[in-house]
């Protein structure tokens, strides 16, 4: 697979990983398909999430603590690219605010994500 196949699929897994995990909170489905069982999450550079649901956990908090029932949601990747394994996306939220996220995926799923809010 070339370089920029690679790519371009991590980035569509990313869009599905967001658009559809992430804003249907589809925690067990979509969203752990996109990730290793063993991922990697570091959260705004001060906490380290291992494992699948440890991260799904952690994100589950973090949507209680922004009002509880639905994620807020991410409504377009205006920058995205990436280089080999790595993506680099950049999700814009609903009603203002962005979150970058860097992920190095393997075999189509992420296994180290690197989140700031």
């Amino acid at each position: 697979m070339s370089d920029e196949t690679q790519v371009e699929r991590n980035l569509q897994g990313m869009d599905d990983l967001d658009f559809e995990g992430w804003n249907g909170a589809d925690w067990d489905g979509v969203f752990a398909h996109h990730h290793t069982a063993d991922v990697l999450v570091d959260w705004k550079g001060a906490r380290a999430t291992h494992g699948i649901q440890e991260h799904i956990d952690a994100m589950k908090a973090y949507v209680e603590q922004a009002g509880g029932g639905t994620p807020p949601q991410i409504t377009s990747h205006p920058i995205k690219f990436g280089s080999g394994e790595w993506t680099c996306v950049v999700g814009e939220f609903e009603g203002g605010g962005r979150m970058v996220t860097v992920a190095r995926w393997v075999d189509g799923a992420i296994a180290e994500e690197y989140i700031w809010s």
